[in-house]
């Protein structure tokens, strides 16, 4: 299941982003937000491991573009992540960007978090499940009042020797001074990935684990976000991300859910 939601390239800004950036006499775009945020989020669930955490409140994302290059991170919206990328091709109802990101959370034997918690014991003696580190392509196109994007990556860098296939649309909507954000899309996971993650080798069977080999995955999900400016430079911001993977996640015996979700609101202050 894809954790570290892929969020659209750049140049297609959400609604929560209607801010002018920042651009300097060298071409430098960037912006910068700082906000607090209760945050409720729950992940699939690892046996036996905690599996909802209390993420910091302070969050902080940044924008930067240089040239065709461009880094976005999100902390405060949905699962958080972070786009790497190159814009290769821009037409005015169409782009092709060359992509770097993880597509999924990593885990240990001490589960989704800090490191240096007990080790779990329904996790004891699995290997570490490294984030991937994807390298792709990245198509969108303009649908209607929708953003199509499709992507294509493969874990180069990474030991998953996988694929991912990504596919999303995206619209915004402008309610008065509200500015709603919609978005949702499917995945598809590569043999090798998934079983990655989600695997369980015979070196790691333990009293609670047999081995088990899922096959190719999928996942589907929706998420929404609305924002109102409340005064200068200050935004509210409100969302939620909901994430259904299919039974080849559930049927590991690593986890004991297939669903995930975050619920968020708060206020930033956008530079």
């Amino acid at each position: 299941m894809l954790l570290c939601l892929s969020h659209q390239v750049y140049a297609n800004d959400s609604a929560g982003d209607k801010e002018e950036d920042r651009l300097e006499d060298d071409g430098l775009e960037w912006q910068l937000s700082i906000g607090a945020f209760y945050v409720d989020m729950v992940l699939p669930e690892l046996i036996g491991a905690d599996n909802s955490p209390a993420p910091p409140t302070l969050r902080a994302d940044i924008k930067l573009q240089y040239k065709n290059f461009y880094l976005v991170t999100y902390s405060g919206d949905f699962f958080g992540g972070s786009d790497l990328g190159y814009q290769f091709i821009q037409e005015e109802e169409w782009g092709l960007d060359i992509i770097y990101g993880n597509y999924q959370l990593p885990f240990t034997e001490t589960g989704y978090f800090d490191t240096n918690d007990p080790v779990v014991k329904e996790l004891k003696g699995i290997k570490d499940r490294d984030p991937d580190q994807s390298l792709g392509v990245a198509y969108y196109r303009a649908v209607g009042d929708y953003l199509a994007v499709a992507e294509l990556v493969y874990d180069v860098f990474g030991d998953t020797n996988g694929w991912v296939f990504h596919l999303e649309a995206t619209r915004n909507f402008e309610l008065r001074n509200w500015d709603l954000w919609l978005n949702f899309g499917a995945n598809y996971y590569s043999s090798n990935f998934n079983n990655y993650f989600y695997g369980v080798t015979e070196e790691e069977r333990n009293d609670y684990l047999t081995p088990y080999e899922p096959g190719s995955g999928m996942s589907a999900f929706v998420q929404a976000q609305l924002s109102y400016p409340i005064a200068e430079n200050w935004e509210f911001s409100a969302g939620m991300s909901f994430l259904v993977g299919s039974s080849e996640a559930k049927e590991s015996p690593l986890l004991e859910s297939n669903h995930a979700r975050v619920l968020f609101t708060g206020v930033k202050y956008v530079f």
